[in-house]
């Protein structure tokens, strides 16, 4: 019998969600992803549990599917664990410590599939379909750009506040002449011309989980790769003033509070998040266009030769179809696929490994049936 299970720390919220959907297709839990033994019993039983929570979890979640026999799937890797400064060598990039479950799971006879939303996903997808059309692969560049805006709001973030703002101020890993290096927070500013109906969009170094992994996993001699993001220039800057006066932290500290005297505990990053709108309240309200673009450039039969592959879709005809903006749709769309895909073996391969690893086709066959559409150009 198949069963949809929607769990959250508050049981109010998955409630919600499970209410949302067609009578009988799913149900509602509470699980607290920060106590192991507590998942592993609501994962007993389970065959796939796709993880969207923070990724700080994702590691305990990890050993909760390990011990209920349960596949795993997620979005995103915790960034926040690289502990190097700019300039500083990289031994091994974050993601790493998930990879270091490959013989765990393969034992188990579990998959492990790392990063199987948007942008880690669909973005390693193509990335690994302009790779084997190239006898050689010199650079991959993966650009996000985003129009979209709501009114009455200077600057709202359309996916999780708290993931934003940790995300664009640690220090970028990119991939330059064969190594790792560790750059400063939103360094590389550059005027990137994406497709439209979003255009030219001003772009700057973040982490991300692509260059964690496909440097090391696309081979045919990989010398550079990195992402860029699409941030407003004003918005850059206040962030950039935010870590100058650690209000980018996430640690709790102690703060008096003038009006009452009273002392509380509060991490700065969660206060800045709180000043933001709420992203599932602004679903239907976005406007503009959301894209994504891998450019990959190398050699074939001895040639110069390169392909951009681009995803674009609407906010507010995404939020017709779907009734998600076109921020979020984009990364649960490629987890349920991909969860269906495992249940009807399409994805077989045990252990833990990101996407670029798997064949591409399968992928690229059911992206149309998702509302994903790919695009693609020769570069000269």
């Amino acid at each position: 019998m198949e069963r949809l299970v929607i769990a959250d720390r508050s049981v109010e919220a998955s409630r919600a969600l499970a209410a949302a959907l067609p009578d009988g297709r799913a149900e509602s839990d509470r699980i607290d992803a920060s106590k192991v033994e507590s998942m592993v019993d609501a994962f007993t039983d389970v065959d796939v549990v796709m993880n969207l929570v923070l990724p700080r979890f994702n590691l305990r979640i990890m050993d909760a599917c390990l011990k209920a026999g349960a596949h795993y799937v997620d979005a995103a890797t915790d960034l926040a664990l690289a502990k190097e400064k700019p300039g500083e060598p990289v031994v091994s990039p974050p993601e790493s410590l998930q990879l270091a479950y490959d013989e765990s799971f393969r034992e188990a006879g579990l998959i492990g599939l790392l990063g199987m939303g948007q942008d880690p996903g669909i973005s390693n997808v193509l990335a690994r379909l302009g790779a084997e059309r190239l006898d050689e692969v010199q650079e991959i560049l993966v650009r996000d750009g985003d129009t979209g805006s709501v009114e009455g709001y200077p600057f709202a973030s359309l996916w999780s506040a708290d993931t934003l703002i940790e995300e664009v101020l640690m220090p970028a890993l990119a991939f330059r002449d064969g190594k790792f290096v560790r750059l400063g927070s939103l360094e590389g500013e550059e005027a990137f011309e994406f497709p439209p109906p979003v255009g030219p969009l001003q772009v700057y170094n973040v982490d991300h989980e692509e260059t964690n992994t496909l440097p090391l996993f696309i081979g045919k001699g990989i010398q550079a790769m990195d992402f860029k993001i699409a941030i407003p220039k004003d918005l850059a800057h206040a962030l950039l003033v935010f870590q100058r006066f650690g209000l980018h932290r996430g640690h709790p500290i102690e703060v008096e509070v003038k009006s009452t005297g009273e002392r509380v505990k509060v991490a700065p990053r969660d206060m800045l998040a709180a000043l933001m709108p709420d992203p599932k309240s602004l679903a239907g309200k976005a406007r503009g266009a959301a894209c994504l673009a891998v450019i990959v450039r190398g050699l074939k039969d001895g040639v110069k030769a390169g392909w951009m592959f681009w995803q674009t879709l609407d906010h507010q005809e995404c939020y017709r179809r779907y009734g998600f903006n076109a921020t979020s749709y984009p990364v649960g769309a490629p987890m349920a696929m991909a969860a269906e895909m495992i249940e009807r073996g399409e994805i077989r391969r045990t252990g833990v490994y990101p996407r670029e690893v798997l064949d591409p086709a399968p992928f690229l066959k059911h992206f149309p049936e998702y509302g994903i559409a790919i695009e693609e150009k020769r570069l000269a």
